[in-house]
């Protein structure tokens, strides 16, 4: 380390490797015409990340460099430091090590930072250097990134209030007044109206309380994945859950049995609606708020992520004045927002579209749209019945379950209809089969669909901190990728503050899309295998799944670990 000190941050650079001299007299002749750091450029040239420049930084000022995201924090040390002074300050307190506090740091040298943590703290301060991206990163992963200082402030208040709070589960059960009173509370009320708020400014799509032996821990599922945010304390345990049944009209003196509610708030002015659902477990009732933004979901074709040649292939489906077009996958991999987009596409002022939905998850204006009512025996398929008397043009059914849907699905294709559905199977061919399965007759298959569209989503590589490495020979024989050249370089995200450390931000679709031709259809009327299906459509140029995601591999649009968790594992569909 001692031969990097006091030397100059570019000759750093290039004595470590990372950049080579002409890199560096580029960079400086670009400082010259402006007032931008010569990391900063670096950077924005994609030569380098916030973390190698940190890194440097580290070695130039002779400061330990640390990595955080990759670091387990003291919750003990975390509370030494105020939120508010850490965000004001722009540390993270890291541990406590013969007496000293070592906190994180964007700017070592920060002599007034420096002695506000000493003074809240007591304690001498040994500075770890750090990228301000991981920063902030890190403080929103432990305080929460919108109203963390709200919701810590409102559980503390909550928890120093305990002498009114009593959550003894079986007081409770015998006192449902008593159980309101508790969850009616200002800080329970707060605590969970901000816990919504931060999850959907978070861009989450489902909040998990979950119980545990000594605590309720809260995740955020974020792009697809389940993120920590904060472990509550038991002793608000009951509080809270009662507090978000009250507010789902569910019934809060019934602890035994699964229940689902149904929460709106409002935010931005706009609704967003939660479907809530409890559960009970050892250690309590697990909830988890699913968050269904009705206006923010709405994509674009190109939104969506076909290729140009699959994209021009789903339009000319969607385009067709009558058949079966049928979105295949498993639960959560987009199929609903493909088959709103379409029907967004499609929307005029000339045609009657109406859907049948088990909910309605997003509103779509100028489209009618229904949902399914079990309790009052309001099937899919009665529901499909009524709508065939509305005098539809295009109709959406939310899924084909069962026979009698799909027998009515099928004849109202024939009968002049465009029928837009989803059906869970892992590829496009394997719908072909699982209808087989279900009872429904070839010869209605055969004249009634006219294509099927299978998918899966992925992560999307974070744009702000996306860099290339040299593709491993791994990785090469995995995807089958050409290396002929020997250079083949892929990408993936660095992390950063806009993607949460995380390296992805955003999910999008990969896609195949099989269309019905001739001698599929005469083929359907054999009951082939999945293969023989596809088989046949690939040879009438069907790009497969795998084919598309390793295009959007190569292109940077996503990595191969995703590829590999969310596509396809070998030549095996997920």
């Amino acid at each position: 380390m001692q031969t990097f000190y006091r030397k100059r941050l570019g000759d750093i650079l290039i004595l470590a490797g990372l950049i080579t001299k002409d890199q560096l007299e580029w960079a400086l002749e670009e400082q010259k015409q402006g007032q931008r750091r010569l990391g900063e450029i670096l950077i924005d040239a994609g030569w380098l990340t916030e973390d190698d420049i940190s890194e440097a930084r580290a070695l130039q000022l002779d400061i330990s460099h640390i990595q955080l995201g990759d670091t387990t924090i003291d919750p003990t040390v975390l509370r030494m430091v105020p939120e508010t002074v850490a965000r004001q300050c722009r540390v993270v307190p890291v541990s406590v090590v013969d007496g000293r506090i070592a906190v994180a740091m964007a700017n070592p040298l920060d002599v007034e930072a420096i002695d506000a943590i000493q003074r809240v703290t007591k304690r001498r301060v040994e500075p770890l250097l750090t990228s301000e991206s991981r920063i902030v990163a890190t403080l929103d992963s432990l305080y929460g990134a919108i109203g963390g200082a709200d919701i810590t402030a409102s559980i503390q208040e909550a928890v120093d209030g305990s002498d009114v709070i009593e959550t003894i589960e079986e007081e409770i059960e015998d006192d449902v007044n008593e159980a309101r009173r508790q969850s009616g509370q200002a800080p329970v009320v707060r605590a969970v109206n901000l816990m919504i708020e931060e999850a959907v400014k978070r861009r989450a799509s489902d909040i998990h309380v979950e119980p545990r032996r000594g605590n309720v821990e809260v995740r955020y599922r974020i792009d697809g994945v389940l993120h920590h945010i904060r472990n509550l304390p038991k002793s608000l345990q009951a509080a809270v859950i009662s507090r978000i049944k009250i507010m789902g009209e569910m019934d809060i003196a019934e602890r035994r049995v699964p229940l689902d509610g149904r929460i709106t708030v409002r935010m931005e002015n706009r609704n967003i609606d939660l479907r809530v659902s409890t559960l009970p477990t050892q250690h309590g009732e697990r909830v988890v708020l699913r968050i269904l933004d009705k206006t923010g979901m709405l994509l674009s074709l190109d939104q969506l992520g076909f290729s140009k040649r699959d994209r021009k292939g789903f339009e000319s489906l969607i385009k067709k004045p009558y058949g079966i077009i049928l979105v295949t996958g498993p639960t959560g991999s987009g199929k609903t927002t493909t088959l709103y987009t379409a029907l967004n596409f499609l929307k005029s002022s000339e045609s009657n579209i109406m859907t049948c939905e088990d909910p309605i998850e997003y509103e779509l204006e100028g489209i009618n749209q229904s949902a399914i009512n079990l309790r009052a025996g309001l099937t899919f398929a009665k529901q499909l019945k009524a709508i065939l008397r509305q005098d539809p043009d295009i109709i959406l059914v939310g899924e084909i379950r069962d026979t009698e849907t799909a027998d009515i699905a099928f004849r109202a294709a024939l009968t002049g209809h465009l029928v837009l559905s989803t059906l869970h199977c892992n590829d496009a061919a394997s719908a072909i089969t699982r209808m087989l399965d279900m009872g429904i007759e070839p010869f209605l298959i055969s004249s009634s669909v006219i294509g099927v569209i299978a998918q899966r989503l992925v992560r999307v590589t974070c744009p702000k901190c996306k860099g290339t490495y040299p593709a491993t020979a791994e990785e090469i024989e995995e995807f089958a990728l050409d290396n002929s050249k020997g250079d083949l370089q892929l990408f993936r995200g660095q992390g950063c503050g806009n993607c949460g450390q995380t390296g992805y931000r955003g999910r999008v679709g990969t896609f195949e899309v099989m269309n019905i031709n001739e001698k599929i259809r005469q083929l359907i009327l054999s009951r082939p295998s999945a293969d023989m299906v596809k088989q046949n459509a690939t040879q009438a140029g069907m790009t497969v799944m795998r084919e598309d995601a390793v295009a959007k591999i190569l292109n940077g649009t996503t990595t191969t670990d995703e590829v590999l968790k969310k596509v396809f594992i070998g030549d095996e569909a997920a």
